[in-house]
């Protein structure tokens, strides 16, 4: 497996890392029928959105790690600094606006 840069590091039931990778935005996109390239408010995912979205984000490096799993490391103990690890991944994943294939290219005239 190639070397992945922009990884956050959270401790849940053990250290894991955090990256939004085209696999976990698939599964996203099954589990709560929400496709990320459509765009979304981090204000408006739901608790359960926030859940499935971190289990996205984790399943890079566990395979075998369930949605169910995922609920059951979270509580309000630490939600608060799970939500700013995803924030943080999220954010990074996104592109620079010049290095997005779909950003508009300057015309020449």
């Amino acid at each position: 497996m190639p070397k992945l840069d922009k990884l956050v590091t959270i401790n849940l039931d053990k250290e894991r890392h955090l990256r939004l990778s085209l696999k976990g935005m698939i599964a996203f996109e099954k589990l709560t029928g929400k496709n990320l390239l459509k765009g979304f408010q981090l204000n408006e995912l739901t608790l359960g959105d926030t859940a499935a979205m971190m289990w996205a984000c984790l399943i890079h490096e566990d395979k075998e790690l369930t949605y169910d799993d995922v609920c059951c490391m979270i509580d309000l103990k630490n939600i608060e600094v799970a939500v700013a690890a995803l924030t943080k991944c999220l954010t990074q994943s996104l592109p620079e606006a010049n290095d997005s294939p779909l950003a508009e290219k300057p015309q020449a005239g």
